[in-house]
């Protein structure tokens, strides 16, 4: 069956990942996070996996810089599963890196490959520390000594973390932005009004200026599927169950969920913004639209 969340990951990037895929800005997290000053982006490595070889084992961010695999995440929401989720990804990432590399792992010879480093960059709406370092032996069923797997979660949106921003200009505009169309979902009619006068004002503002001004209507995209995962989700399931009761089987629910992902990746290729909020919240618009495609 499919997933709402899958869809919108899998057909459309987040901010942070297109941020951050960006060598300059990676290089400045990298050193933000670390403490240090390197220079050289283009000694930088983005390795992140695509959808089409790991579609639901994949983190936002990978790169490969002075001998590490380091792996970065962003959540809007708390989960206690980081540590058990990024020793996957590192996994997944490993096994594509020794793979493009021809790495034969069955011989005598130690193989010697990049140490881990695993950060997780919370904003969501509920209050967390500033850090929490989440480990894998927290799951055990019983306790093991001599396994563990830590992920680094950092609440940016925090008092405490503001130094982080202070040397990170990229993700210091990524969370204004997030928060500046926060405060304006409470008072504008719709979520695309907010993100244009949150847009504006980071622009003003001298906030990944370049960044917004170059792309507005992909960054548009990106934060209405970011904002509207779970609306998103409870649509899919709204549809799934109406035409599972018209057809009175499950393959009925399959095409109800697979009829609006269509839509919805029909709107994203046309960049219809105001149309892809329209659509979650109004059944007859749906409907209109789904004679007009022919789904």
């Amino acid at each position: 069956m499919s997933d709402g969340n899958t869809v919108l990951r899998n057909h459309k990037d987040t901010v942070f990942h297109d941020l951050f895929t960006d060598r300059r800005n990676a290089l400045s997290l990298y050193n933000a996070l670390n403490d240090a000053d390197y220079e050289d982006a283009d000694s930088l490595e983005i390795v992140t996996l695509s959808d089409a070889i790991y579609m639901h084992g994949k983190n936002d961010v990978s790169i490969l810089f002075q001998n590490q695999l380091t792996l970065w995440e962003h959540q809007s929401t708390l989960n206690y599963n980081m540590p058990l989720r990024g020793l996957i990804y590192f996994a997944h990432n490993m096994n594509g890196i020794l793979k493009s590399k021809g790495v034969n792992l069955y011989g005598k010879k130690i193989v010697k490959i990049p140490a881990p480093d695993y950060y997780v960059f919370y904003n969501g709406r509920e209050s967390a520390p500033d850090r929490q370092e989440l480990k894998l032996s927290d799951a055990f069923l019983v306790p093991k000594e001599g396994y563990e797997w830590t992920a680094h979660m950092l609440n940016i949106s925090a008092a405490g973390n503001q130094n982080l921003l202070g040397r990170c200009p990229a993700l210091k505009g990524y969370v204004m932005l997030i928060q500046y169309v926060r405060e304006y979902q409470k008072t504008e009619n719709s979520l695309s009004e907010a993100m244009d006068r949150a847009i504006d004002r980071c622009v003003k503002e001298d906030l990944l200026k370049e960044y917004l001004l170059k792309k507005k209507a992909e960054v548009k995209l990106m934060l209405l599927t970011e904002f509207d995962e779970e609306l998103f989700a409870k649509t899919m399931k709204e549809e799934g169950r109406e035409e599972g009761r018209k057809e009175g089987r499950k393959e009925g629910r399959e095409e109800g969920e697979n009829r609006l992902s269509q839509l919805y990746l029909k709107l994203v290729s046309e960049k219809r913004t105001q149309d892809l909020e329209r659509v979650m919240k109004d059944k007859g618009f749906r409907e209109h639209l789904y004679k007009r495609y022919g789904l």
